[in-house]
């Protein structure tokens, strides 16, 4: 009897080894966007002229044509985690970008 539950528990923990590493998920970061905490930023398919008044947690420039993103933007992430994509041409966006950069925030690619 004993040689049958040492086979048996043999046989369990191979058929274990088998299948964990099927357990996780791979995650494959290339291609994948950028997160703030735990949310992820989309691409902006569209771009405002609109004053940002919110205070800004993350800002990313978004380039034409990089990952599926098809336009020129500047992405801002507020504090409250909403997402305003700015067209790169407003008016106030310069002023806004070195007020950011005063304040150790730097756009990073949106990649």
């Amino acid at each position: 009897m004993a040689f049958s539950t040492g086979f048996g528990l043999t046989c369990m923990c191979f058929i274990m080894l088998l299948f964990l590493p099927g357990q996780g998920q791979r995650q494959c970061t290339k291609g994948k966007p950028p997160k703030v905490g735990n949310i992820p930023i989309d691409c902006c398919t569209e771009t405002s002229n609109a004053f940002i008044s919110e205070p800004v947690d993350a800002c990313y420039e978004q380039k034409e044509g990089i990952r599926p993103c098809k336009i020129h933007a500047y992405l801002f992430v507020t504090k409250s985690n909403k997402q305003y994509c700015v067209d790169p041409k407003a008016s106030w966006l310069k002023r806004k970008l070195e007020m950011l950069k005063k304040n150790g925030i730097i756009c990073k690619d949106l990649v």
